[in-house]
């Protein structure tokens, strides 16, 4: 277990190394300077979060349209559409990790 964990915060510091990390962080800096809209952005990620994670609401439809649209207003803001795409290209990069890992792994899974 010491070589996993020696490994592991290996992996995190190449990680936080990485330029896409690098970028996240920077943009994360910039729109935390506006604590309001730092506020709109992290209600809008919640929010949609909450909607990816909640299948089977009645009013699915109408909460998406809501999301699309104060997604639009906010892709509008040139700081606020750089946090969400650094953010977006991160995410990518850990869903990656994480597919690799779990691929290079010989564990019996069931198809869903």
């Amino acid at each position: 277990m010491d070589l996993i964990n020696k490994n592991l915060q290996l992996l995190i510091s190449v990680i936080k190394k990485s330029d896409t990390y690098k970028e996240y962080k920077k943009q994360e800096e910039i729109i935390g300077s506006n604590p309001e809209l730092r506020e709109r952005v992290d209600q809008f990620r919640a929010n949609n979060f909450k909607l990816q994670n909640e299948a089977g609401k009645d009013n699915l439809f109408h909460v998406a349209e809501l999301l699309a649209r104060e997604s639009a207003e906010l892709r509008r803001v040139p700081e606020v559409n750089a946090y969400l795409d650094a953010e977006l290209a991160l995410c990518r990069m850990m869903q990656h990790i994480c597919r690799e890992l779990t691929e290079g792994i010989d564990i019996h899974t069931p198809a869903l």
